[in-house]
């Protein structure tokens, strides 16, 4: 009976010192995953302001005078808003249309010019998702920003080639000459660019995506055709897209999926693919 006892007494002691170090671990624990979750969304936030600055530099080389400081995206007058906006949603990341801001030198009115640069930079906050972090940023709310220059696309001046005169006949009449053909100005790449929608607003399982196109070309080289990859597998051709819908059955253990989602756009020059929206599936 007296080793019974014993016994007893200390399994009771045993159990009641691994809650205590349970008690007492579990916090410090939980302090670091959340210092390492923090890290890891803080190096995704650099890399998406990063891609905004870039993607919307891209679009300002394209079309400099598209662009309207602190207005919403606008497909016909700012393009260069609408590029950067397009590459932040998704993300972590906050993107407004004033925390883009576009400088050209010397000019972005002369389009026929040659050399002249076009620099973009994007702005964005980030919110930490503990207060631990907070004591080496100054608070949960950080701000960071990035630029990216590119040349303003230009085309030499076309110079139309000396007319040879004609000889006139004798003493037949001298025909009526025939009108010289007017060159066709040369073509450049197209600029590939949509906008989407996606419903429900809480990205819960399943999710549908609508798209805008809002690439663009010149007149006399048009847009002959649109790839759409729905990162999920699924690619579509043509630049009306029925509304696609994302699922998530709960295949990767209960996780979040991200589909990234691409256009390329052909014209009689070649392609040139679009930046990626991410679009976040929950299950």
């Amino acid at each position: 009976m007296g080793l019974r006892t014993f016994l007893r007494r200390r399994r009771g002691r045993s159990l009641g010192q691994s809650l205590v170090e349970f008690a007492l671990i579990l916090p410090v624990f939980l302090v670091i995953l959340s210092v390492a979750l923090d890290l890891g969304r803080l190096a995704y936030a650099r890399v998406t302001i990063a891609n905004v600055a870039r993607e919307a530099s891209f679009q300002a080389a394209q079309t400099p005078t598209s662009y309207q400081a602190g207005q919403p995206c606008a497909t016909d007058t700012n393009m260069v808003i609408c590029r950067g906006i397009l590459e932040s949603k998704g993300s972590v990341v906050t993107v407004n249309p004033a925390d883009i801001t576009l400088t050209c030198t010397p000019s972005c009115a002369d389009a026929d010019t040659m050399g002249d640069v076009v620099t973009v930079k994007a702005t964005g906050t980030f919110n930490l998702l503990t207060p631990v972090m907070a004591v080496f940023f100054g608070g949960t709310t950080i701000t960071f920003s990035s630029s990216a220059t590119n040349q303003v696309s230009a085309l030499p001046a076309y110079v139309a080639a000396a007319a040879t005169p004609t000889p006139t006949p004798t003493p037949t009449p001298s025909p009526t000459p025939s009108p010289s053909p007017t060159p066709t100005p040369a073509c450049t790449l197209p600029s590939a660019g949509f906008t989407y929608t996606s419903s429900p607003a809480s990205n819960k399982s399943p999710v549908t995506v609508t798209v805008t196109d809002t690439s663009t070309s010149q007149a006399s080289c048009p847009i002959t055709n649109w790839a759409w990859n729905w990162g999920d597998g699924v690619t579509t051709i043509g630049q009306t897209q029925a509304a696609h819908v994302y699922t998530n059955n709960n295949g990767n253990g209960g996780a979040n999926i991200t589909y990234n989602l691409s256009l390329v756009v052909t014209n009689s020059v070649g392609s040139l693919t679009s930046g990626v929206a991410s679009i976040l599936v929950k299950p």
